[in-house]
């Protein structure tokens, strides 16, 4: 037997990367270099030009062709660095150096001349020191920007060495330490350059400060070098001798350690995750071709650690990868070579004890493992490996015995022991379960022989049952057990010996448990969880009274009630968390909202968990065993992002035109700045057309970010989007002053204290500005004077007689505009709208709609059967009919809508501010009304009915599309025997 004691220090290490390359949008493959601005949008430089990507959208800054600021100086950019204060980024290419400056969205670009009067061209690196100073590293030497010239100084060393300068770092001690292509180089200002000489002629890749005042240099080859900050120029730098002689062999592009602690080293064949500590798990990930790779490339260029916590990692040929640690909230526990983990228990101290091929492993409430305890002598027959490939473990808390199911029989360890023990009477049978009583005895479920009662102490076998294959055992009170076999849920009573097989054919359905029982134990709510095969979760109610058994499916119609299960554990809140066939599902027993679902991406196991490794530790950790480890976790633990997005907007469009603050010529454009950095957007009279394009900065998953958003002077409500759609589009506002507001969450659905808001000023069209309404007013007042002076003249010289012409004059033209009114407005029969009265008033309500009003709906009205009215009764019948059915139908509706007669015995409704359903509702009102009513015409009762058709105006629809629509409905109506309403199917 071998004990080690095992206390690591773990990396968190991904298990799941988004990808992101040319086909999402960024400019080319090779991602060099990765950096967040002020704002919050990340960069990334490559070989055809930076972008900058707000989580759904890049902007492609390519190389500035016609020198006007457009993108940086050259194709190839390497590195990138922001100014912290101005957010502005500098940009080292393959043609120069580049600024680009947020407030005018441009790039401006600075000659490097050094003391020859030469101009360096390839800039390999771009770097702030800890003071804030600013360098620039090229292939033949260093540049130092000076902020007082705007400009750069070239570096001259006395002894004239020309290298490539890859990266540039600044220790406590204020020495400049230079990567380059022949070697590591530290100078103070003004002193002369200090060689390495272990790392003379070694290409030096990176330098990344590590923390305990710690430097790494990474090397093409030579493995990795560290040196105390704290020390002095001359002070040894050392090889780094704790990591792989594989990884010390490689070239390694780049080192990055996180806010964490953990280390992350870029190389060219995948990427090691590791940590300061000298016991450190190290994990080494590589590329391949098999679709489940984690990694989309084997040339890992460089990491970035953005404010949210999103690990960003650059490839050389498939653009770059995202992974999200907080998503993470479940870990995995290896012991040994194998994580192969089956059978687990917790002691009485919160240690757990679990099985792997290689034998049984404790690990203690401070986390630290040890073992393997396993077998001193094997028994004849089977192998070691079979004997130690452990499938169950129980603790018996009466005498601090550890039972163990193997492969092979049944053993068990005490405290003195320091080898596994079998149980002789119970040997060559795979023990796949366990469970202890209260008096210390132990219930042992065989995978081909039954279920066995064993006295804990002499190890006699007190009683055996036969039945299929067991799952699972729950010790239950009054000396009753329940076994989980592939034959269903028995019920055992271990004085009688009596077995109740609860998936007997001859009971009721719901009193009939799954034919595969993976899973039973004790609810906090007095009933029982079960776990089946293919089936998900049920409970199981127990009236013992009555003795009967309630089944009763958890969550039925969702994709749980189609997995299998594993084990099933209750925290302290009440929630159920289950180990599953594709990963662990939590469930509220006290709603009925969907179970949430916890795959790879969140750190829990794709490729399920096993049956019966389930449990809840004394500090309320939950722990899963499966064949790749154990996930643990807190379910405190498991909750949702506390990162508050900021909102930015991203763009502007008028008339379905982007607007960009590069515009140059002497038009006045709407924006001063970029819409990022605008607080105000300035609109023209004819600009009545316009869209503003918004995102919540959290780029974990933008996917699930929601958003609204309201102008404050024209919307009294927040308007919802998705984040496919986060355009905000407004038409012909009058002129104002707007503000408009955007709200967004973050991934988990937690809305952001940032609210995003930036001002919209409607000019005036020039007649309307305050000059212009001032000499309207001035003209318009002397008008009305001399008017009025030439009047009160013209009635003195007519005196009376023309008083009285003027009076009866004016009586005539408002009789006939009363006239033209009524013919123009009124159907002169039934003295309802006429229809061009009625589409005038119509298409204003259309209009409504289309700048965001609530929907209307369309009632198309016909009389059935009208000829016969009028060929049996004469026309006069036929005109009181329809002045009797307009009047009525004109009661029926409200004073805001609209009805007219639209032709012959038709007529024609908008019912206003109206959905479909509430439209129906009317149309049947008014259809049984007419049907009701009687229509008195010399001394006959006349009946009449009406057939209706109805339609709601869609969003992309105009009005005699919907007008059309419910006259389809209303022939569809005649079709199907009259008398009746027909709904538009659409909605």
């Amino acid at each position: 037997m071998f004990i080690a004691t095992i206390t690591l220090a773990t990396p968190i290490v991904p298990t799941h990367f988004t990808h992101l390359s040319v086909e999402d949008g960024l400019s080319q493959i090779t991602v060099s270099d990765i950096v967040e601005d002020n704002i919050g949008f990340m960069w990334f430089s490559t070989q055809n030009g930076v972008n900058r990507f707000d989580g759904y959208n890049f902007v492609q800054y390519k190389k500035d062709k016609n020198l006007d600021g457009s993108g940086p100086i050259g194709d190839f950019v390497y590195k990138l660095a922001v100014n912290r204060d101005s957010g502005d980024i500098w940009a080292a290419s393959s043609s120069g150096i580049s600024r680009y400056e947020h407030k005018s969205d441009r790039f401006f670009h600075y000659p490097l001349i050094d003391s020859k009067g030469q101009q360096h061209h390839f800039v390999a690196t771009v770097v702030y020191d800890r003071t804030g100073q600013l360098w620039a590293g090229t292939n033949l030497g260093l540049f130092k920007f000076q902020e007082t010239t705007n400009s750069f100084v070239h570096i001259k060393f006395s002894n004239n060495i020309n290298f490539r300068v890859q990266d540039i770092q600044q220790d406590i001690n204020g020495v400049i330490w230079l990567a380059t292509n022949q070697g590591l180089y530290g100078f103070k200002e003004d002193e002369p350059l200090y060689t390495v000489a272990d790392l003379k002629n070694v290409e030096v890749t990176d330098i990344e400060l590590i923390d305990q005042h710690k430097i790494w240099f990474s090397t093409n080859g030579k493995g990795i070098y560290v040196k105390d900050d704290t020390a002095d120029l001359e002070h040894i730098i050392r090889p780094l001798k704790t990591l792989s002689l594989e990884l010390s062999r490689r070239a390694i592009s780049s080192i990055k350690q996180l806010r964490n602690g953990d280390i992350w080293i870029s190389t060219l064949d995948g990427l090691t995750i590791t940590r300061l500590e000298l016991n450190s798990v190290t994990t080494n990930l590589k590329h391949n071709t098999d679709t489940s790779s984690l990694l989309s490339a084997s040339h890992m260029t460089r990491t970035y650690e953005s404010r949210s916590g999103l690990i960003w990692q650059g490839t050389w040929t498939s653009g770059f990868s995202k992974f999200d640690p907080n998503g993470l909230q479940f870990k995995t526990l290896n012991a040994g070579d194998s994580k192969t983990t089956r059978g687990m228990a917790n002691d009485a101290n919160g240690n757990i004890w679990f099985g792997t091929p290689e034998g049984l492993w404790k690990r203690d409430i401070k986390g630290k493992i040890t073992g393997p305890w396993n077998f001193k002598n094997p028994l004849d027959g089977p192998s070691i490996l079979e004997e130690n490939s452990i499938m169950s473990i129980a603790y018996a808390n009466t005498n601090n015995k550890i039972w163990v199911g193997t492969r092979s029989g049944l053993a068990y360890l005490t405290e003195n022991q320091k080898y596994l023990k079998y149980v002789t009477n119970i040997h060559g049978s795979m023990i796949y379960t366990l469970s202890t009583d209260d008096i210390g005895n132990v219930w042992v479920g065989d995978f081909n022989n039954g279920l066995f009662y064993v006295d804990g102490t002499t190890h006699q076998v007190l009683n055996h049952w036969q039945m299929g294959s067991i799952t699972k055992i729950l010790v239950d009170t009054g000396g009753f057990a329940w076994a989980g076999t592939m034959e269903g849920l028995i019920r055992v009573n271990k004085h009688t010996g009596e077995l109740l097989n609860l998936y007997s054919p001859d009971r009721k359905p719901s009193q009939r448990s799954p034919r595969v029982v993976t899973w039973i134990s004790k609810s906090q709510q007095d009933h029982y969880w079960i776990g089946a095969q293919g089936s998900g979760i049920m409970t199981l109610d127990f009236d013992e009274q009555q003795q009967e058994f309630t089944f009763q499916q958890v969550a039925p119609k969702s994709h749980l009630s189609t997995l299998s299960i594993g084990g099933i554990e209750q925290d302290i809140h009440g929630n159920v968390w289950a180990s599953t066939t594709e990963g662990v599902a939590k469930l509220d027993p006290t709603s009925r909202g969907e179970p949430e679902y916890f795959s790879g991406k969140n750190g829990a196991k794709n490729e399920g968990y096993y049956i019966n490794s389930s449990l809840t530790n004394i500090d309320g950790e939950i722990l899963f065993g499966s064949p790749t480890g154990i996930t643990f976790f807190q379910p405190s633990d498991v909750a949702q992002s506390d990162w508050r997005p900021p909102i930015v907007f991203t763009q502007l469009s008028i008339l379905g035109n982007p607007i960009s603050v590069q515009q140059t010529d002497d038009q006045i454009f709407p924006l001063k700045s970029p819409i990022y950095q605008a607080k105000e957007v300035t609109l023209q009279p004819e600009d009545n057309v316009f869209s503003i394009e918004f995102s919540a900065l959290d780029l974990s998953a933008p996917k699930r970010n929601q958003y609204a958003f309201k102008l404050e002077g024209f919307d009294s409500t927040w308007n919802t989007v998705i984040p496919g759609n986060r355009v905000a589009t407004y038409t012909n506002l009058d002129d104002g002053s707007y503000t408009l507001l955007v709200k967004g969450t973050n991934k988990d659905g937690v809305w952001s204290d940032n609210i995003g808001q930036i001002v919209i000023t409607v000019v005036p069209p020039w007649w309307l500005t305050t000059w212009a309404k001032t000499i309207w007013i001035i003209t318009v007042l002397a008008l009305l004077i001399s008017a009025y002076r030439r009047r009160v003249y013209a009635l003195k010289e007519q005196s009376h007689l023309l008083s009285i012409q003027v009076e009866e004059r004016t009586a005539e033209l408002e009789t006939m505009n009363k006239k033209l009114l009524t013919l123009s407005s009124i159907d002169d029969l039934t003295g309802l709208r006429n229809r061009r009265d009625y589409r005038s008033n119509a298409l204003q309500e259309s209009s409504r709609f289309e700048r965001g009003g609530e929907p209307f709906c369309i009632l198309l009205v016909d009389i059935d059967f009208f000829k016969q009215v009028n060929d049996v009764n004469g026309h006069a019948c036929g005109d009181k009919v329809l002045v009797e059915t307009g009047k009525l139908m004109d009661s029926l509706i409200r004073q805001q809508d609209l009805l007219a007669r639209w032709g012959g015995e038709e007529f024609i409704m908008m019912i206003v501010e109206t959905q479909i359903q509430q439209g129906q509702k009317i149309a049947e009102k008014i259809r049984l009304a007419i049907y009701q009513n009687i229509v008195e015409f010399e001394g006959q009762d006349i009946h009449v009915s009406v057939t209706i058709g109805v339609s709601q105006i869609l969003p992309t629809e105009k009005l005699d599309d919907c007008i059309n629509r419910a006259d389809k409905n209303l022939y569809l109506g005649k079709e199907n025997g009259r008398n009746k309403v027909i709904t538009d199917t659409k909605l």
